[in-house]
């Protein structure tokens, strides 16, 4: 009798271990990630549909832009300037491609000039990240997102610029 009960307990043990075993080769390897590819170019003149949401507050600490590209990660961007932030990752050319570019801003019959320099990991292709008083001079802040289209272009030099004044903008 002691002899059955043994080979049923080794009979089960072995099926438990080739259960266990079978299980671990049929599991499906997980996919790669898809690397996303940047979509989008600074392209000066070409008007491109999108949209605009604003920030404020702690996101306006550490501007990206000042980050890792000049080593000066202590630039806090104040919430009047006219400031904007894209998904860099979005832009081909390397993650800072849009960085230090102006974008004039349309929605309906404003329009506004934002300096970017953020990122806005959270945005979508064609979306603009504003500071709170640059979206106010395109719609109210309740309003939450508004449909835009923007532009690069050179950024104005002389004026009320409510943007850092350093590095100097860009020359196109």
């Amino acid at each position: 009798m002691k002899f059955t009960q043994l080979a049923i307990l080794l009979m089960a043990l072995v099926i438990a271990l080739l259960t266990i075993v079978d299980a671990g080769k049929s599991k499906p390897k997980p996919k790669p990630k898809k690397k996303s590819n940047p979509t989008q170019t600074v392209r000066f003149g070409k008007k491109i549909s999108g949209k605009s949401t604003w920030f404020n507050g702690h996101d306006l600490k550490g501007a990206a832009c000042y980050g890792n590209l000049m080593g000066n990660s202590n630039v806090n961007a104040g919430d009047s300037w006219m400031i904007g932030a894209v998904h860099m990752k979005h832009y081909k050319g390397g993650d800072r491609a849009a960085c230090f570019e102006c974008a004039k801003i349309t929605a309906g019959k404003r329009s506004i000039v934002v300096r970017i320099i953020d990122d806005c990991a959270g945005c979508a292709p064609n979306q603009i990240d504003l500071t709170a008083s640059a979206f106010k001079k395109l719609a109210p802040l309740n309003q939450g997102v508004v449909k835009t289209t923007y532009e690069f272009v050179r950024c104005p030099t002389k004026g009320n610029l409510k943007w850092p004044k350093s590095p100097k903008p860009k020359s196109h």
